[in-house]
């Protein structure tokens, strides 16, 4: 009910959002088109966050209403800030060479950085606990806003070129007009559900291995950390090699040879037996998710955005990505219903752990191995039907935009 709720209220905010930061005007000129927003939705959302771990009342349906609207207003806040994130990127990186560029340190550095949260986040759990924990993660998430507020301060034309474009009304469009053509534009709907095919199966892929590990292994919940550790590693090792090839056969061929990586990752599950095999398959899983969830996405989705304005003649990237997330809101709803009409088929109860049968048990890698593997295959097609941007459109796309002069 939480995630259901918690899912709407997502889906609602999110293109409100995004129109609403497309129409803004008043701070364009002095702060930038999306940097008030960042910003604001950095600072604000963490203090919801740690308002979620704090337990008001030992009432359950107390806690479940402040849950929610803590859930909620967090959310928002956050939405506010990876929307705006999203539509800054191919405004700000416009050439497909300081794309990759920027695609890959992140990669990098975000690769790096998980591989330390999966190791060190257990850690303070046990040590200072969950509370103690969120409010580390943070202090040091606000340290790190100080950097990161340099790297997306727009400079000075970039902010006279956006208040120009709301005063000549190439910046937003009536909230009618603008939805129905991004549910007419083929190649955004192509992205948005490879998008979210991927979103609810790597939901199943990820969160289903704790389940697996500790009731159908037997291990102790620590021994996750070892395949996790290797999915983010390969996926960050591979993220220069996947910019390359995109280089040469193109954003949507590479994208598409990203998706069967993760097909090929999710069937391999099947034949898992024991902890290394369990590692060997998300070692795999880490090529294609690297491409699918890294590199190749971002330049995807910035492709789909230049796409979009040359087509509309008008530079309206929050509305885009605010609609995009509309899906992605429900891929963890979608993975619990998942879940639990797999635990009812097969019998599954975690109170019994390792004392499920073995048909609970298979459903629990049926659950993170066959349904993902359907999803993404669904995604991929519908991806390769509607998706139909070439590398040489890609270019000529380019030369559209200067000569509109968006």
């Amino acid at each position: 009910m939480i995630y259901l709720i918690y899912s709407i209220i997502d889906g609602v905010n999110d293109p409100i959002i995004g129109y609403l930061a497309d129409k803004s005007k008043k701070l364009t000129s002095r702060f930038g088109k999306r940097f008030p927003w960042i910003i604001g939705g950095l600072v604000i959302g963490p203090i919801f966050l740690i308002l979620s771990f704090i337990q008001i009342s030992p009432d359950i349906l107390i806690s479940v209403i402040w849950l929610i609207v803590v859930m909620v207003v967090y959310d928002t806040f956050m939405s506010s800030s990876e929307i705006n994130e999203m539509a800054l990127f191919p405004d700000l990186f416009r050439e497909d060479s300081h794309r990759r560029k920027v695609i890959v340190i992140g990669a990098i550095i975000g690769g790096i950085a998980t591989i330390f949260i999966n190791v060190l986040i257990p850690i303070f759990i046990s040590s200072i606990g969950y509370l103690g924990t969120v409010v580390l993660v943070v202090i040091f998430g606000y340290i790190l806003v100080i950097p990161y507020s340099s790297g997306i301060r727009e400079p000075k034309e970039m902010k006279e070129f956006r208040a120009e474009l709301d005063s000549s009304q190439r910046g937003s469009s009536p909230v009618g007009e603008v939805i129905k053509r991004i549910f007419k534009d083929r190649s955004w709907m192509g992205i948005t559900i490879a998008g979210f095919s991927w979103s609810v199966a790597g939901a199943c892929f990820l969160y289903g291995l704790n389940f697996y590990v500790t009731h159908s292994l037997g291990l102790d919940i620590g021994a996750t950390a070892l395949p996790l550790l290797t999915v983010n590693t390969i996926g960050f090792l591979l993220a220069p090699l996947w910019t390359w090839i995109s280089r040469k056969i193109g954003v949507r061929n590479a994208y598409i040879a990203g998706m069967f990586c993760n097909i090929i990752a999710y069937f391999s599950l099947v034949f898992v037996t024991d902890l290394i095999s369990l590692t060997l398959v998300f070692a795999l899983a880490g090529v294609g998710f690297s491409a699918t969830a890294g590199v190749i996405f971002g330049l995807l989705r910035a492709q789909g955005i230049d796409n979009a304005t040359v087509n509309s003649g008008k530079r309206e990237e929050g509305s885009y990505s605010g609609i995009y997330k509309i899906f992605t809101a429900f891929s963890y709803f979608i993975q619990t219903v998942i879940f639990a009409i797999v635990a009812i088929f097969t019998g599954y109860d975690p109170i019994l752990e390792t004392g499920n049968t073995d048909a609970a048990k298979f459903g629990l890698l049926f659950q993170m191995s066959i349904i993902p593997m359907i999803i993404t295959i669904i995604g991929t097609i519908a991806f390769i039907f509607l998706y139909k941007i070439s590398k040489e459109e890609a270019i000529g796309i380019k030369l559209k935009i200067e000569e509109m002069n968006l």
